[in-house]
């Protein structure tokens, strides 16, 4: 079965974007779909934004970690929102994909993701994609997402420092409750994102 528990805690990260216009946020999800007997059926790459993109955008996802750590990168070349519904209906043989992807609130935008190229990964992108290859390896991954391209030095300064935009970012899993919870700060405004946590097998 593809779960995996999510890690208890509380991550506060200061952000600011590169751009001038305020930094799109979401949700990242690599989910592989299986049919009734286990099989894989496809391997998925979507990522729910707070607002639609106007343009070929790029996205860091950052990992439940006290300091910063980052995943390096995704892309959403195909600027036209996908339906949730028609994502659902081809995916329906996996029920555990359909009751995930209907649980992912405060994000009403759906992209299809493709990984950036190999030579841009970081470490942590290329230990996640690692298990690509491999057809018994169903593990899901997800984690929030900011549009800016990140690296080490932002790591290093245990910090997102990309501009004059203020933001952060605070992760909390609610007892008895299994749900991920994603507050982004921006300029003093609040963006709220959430979704199911996978539980063990």
């Amino acid at each position: 079965m593809k779960k995996f528990a999510a890690l208890a805690g509380l991550v506060s990260v200061l952000a600011t974007a590169h751009a001038q216009e305020e930094p799109v946020v979401g949700i990242w999800q690599k989910l592989a779909v299986s049919d009734k007997g286990f099989k894989l059926v496809a391997r998925t790459n979507y990522i729910f934004t707070n607002k639609p993109l106007a343009k070929e955008t790029v996205f860091s996802a950052i990992r439940v970690a006290d300091p910063l750590d980052v995943i390096c990168c995704l892309k959403v070349k195909n600027l036209k929102p996908l339906k949730l519904q028609d994502v659902i209906a081809k995916y329906s043989m996996d029920e555990e994909f359909v009751s995930h992807m209907n649980n992912v609130k405060g994000a009403e935008f759906v992209y299809e993701a493709v990984p950036v190229d190999k030579a841009e990964w970081n470490p942590l992108m290329t230990t996640i994609m690692s298990g690509e290859k491999n057809p018994d390896d169903h593990s899901p991954y997800t984690a929030p997402v900011i549009s800016a391209k990140l690296g080490a030095a932002d790591e290093k300064l245990k910090k997102l420092e990309l501009g004059p935009t203020k933001a952060k970012l605070k992760i909390t899993y609610p007892k008895n409750d299994d749900k991920a919870i994603y507050q982004f700060t921006i300029n003093n405004k609040k963006v709220v994102l959430s979704e199911e946590t996978f539980p063990h097998d």
